[in-house]
């Protein structure tokens, strides 16, 4: 029951602000490009997408003014209805986010994101809880929690579960992670006060978001390192012969290669993309 209420929790707080959505896949696509997150089978120390989910609400919670209510005005504001208790932990919060007041914080997801790498690059992970609870850090050991029968689990990163006071969400991450994830952050933050990050390339490189968004460093000047690739399927191998040979020139190739493009286009680039008029036949002898 902890896990259900916890996703209904994540639900109202998306819910809540039409910005936390693109911010919590930003950040969860910036840490796996750059090896910071993952699911690893053997639960190594990679951040999970649900640590890095609370991380940003916490962000939110502590912008001026907030985006997000902390959990303990949630459950402030949780009518009779609301009321759960669940293993002796309060998982009291509103069902419904049309109870919960507007955001008076008018920031564009964009500028909450850079401020995200710039908050969490100087964080001080070791010597703090970080408390969804509270809507702040604690500092250690964090204040016992009346509910819980064991202390929290301390380690390089200390993330409190929302509800489970006692369960350290990123107990699985090492110093070396933690280090990396802050290291890697202030990286990105560096990169989002560049020219580069809010001007287009004039010699044709990745900037912006993209750049942001490819494997390793984002650092100004970094080059080509880690190439922003998607694989549209017309390798030098014939696959471009083979694409003009099938009936009408419209065979399974044909749409892998224009949902790749669509890919790009509507998920990278952010374009509106509508169904259009099929274009003509590649006739025998035209290249494409």
């Amino acid at each position: 029951r902890l896990a259900v209420l916890n996703t209904r929790f994540l639900q109202l707080c998306a819910e809540a602000d039409e910005r936390v959505r693109p911010l919590v896949y930003a950040v969860r696509l910036w840490a796996k490009q750059q090896s910071l997150a993952g699911n690893p089978s053997g639960g190594g120390p990679l951040l999970n997408n649900y640590a890095l989910t609370l991380l940003v609400l916490f962000f939110l919670q502590t912008r001026s003014p907030p985006v997000l209510p902390t959990v303990a005005r949630l459950r402030d504001l949780a009518g009779d209805e609301d009321r759960a208790v669940v293993g002796g932990w309060d998982c009291s919060f509103p069902r419904d986010a049309a109870s919960l007041e507007p955001s008076a914080n008018a920031q564009s997801p964009c500028s909450l994101l850079a401020e995200f790498f710039h908050v969490f690059g100087d964080f001080d992970f070791p010597g703090q809880v970080i408390s969804l609870r509270e809507g702040r850090a604690l500092p250690l050991p964090p204040p016992p929690a009346p509910e819980a029968g064991e202390g929290l689990k301390l380690g390089p990163l200390n993330l409190q579960d929302p509800f489970e006071l006692s369960h350290n969400v990123a107990a699985n991450v090492n110093e070396k992670t933690a280090s990396r994830f802050g290291c890697c952050c202030r990286a990105a933050a560096k990169y989002c006060r560049s020219l580069q990050y809010r001007r287009k390339s004039s010699k044709g490189r990745a900037w912006g978001l993209t750049r942001l968004f490819q494997p390793g460093a984002v650092e100004p000047g970094a080059g080509n390192a880690g190439a922003f690739l998607i694989s549209i399927p017309l390798d030098a191998a014939g696959g471009s012969q083979r694409l003009c040979r099938e009936p009408g020139g419209r065979g399974p190739w044909f749409w892998e290669a224009c949902a790749a493009i669509a890919f790009v286009l509507r998920d990278v680039l952010k374009c509106s993309c509508a169904a259009g008029k099929l274009p003509a036949a590649p006739g025998e002898e035209s290249e494409l």
